[in-house]
């Protein structure tokens, strides 16, 4: 997984409502619930930023290792979710 790059399955609608933000697939009529975290994790699937520049945006004072886990974490719920894939 650490060498590929995450990309969107397609750009969804997004709201935020509380502390969540919920994407709406409009063709399927169907929503998704991502916490804050996942949701910056899901707007760096660009295609083009690779998971180790996505652990780098997130990574501060030696805490890479961590970061980097739960990065991984996050893409593969996101995947199982069929909203990002893994080029």
């Amino acid at each position: 997984m650490k060498d590929k790059t995450p990309v969107k399955i397609k750009d969804f609608a997004w709201n935020k409502t509380g502390e969540m933000y919920v994407l709406l697939d409009k063709d399927k009529n169907k929503t998704y619930s991502l916490d804050p975290i996942s949701f910056l994790v899901y707007i760096q699937c660009d295609g083009k930023t690779c998971i180790e520049e996505i652990v780098d945006v997130f990574s501060v004072n030696g805490n890479r290792d961590i970061v980097k886990a739960a990065i991984i974490g996050i893409l593969h719920k996101l995947k199982t979710q069929g909203l990002i894939k893994l080029v």
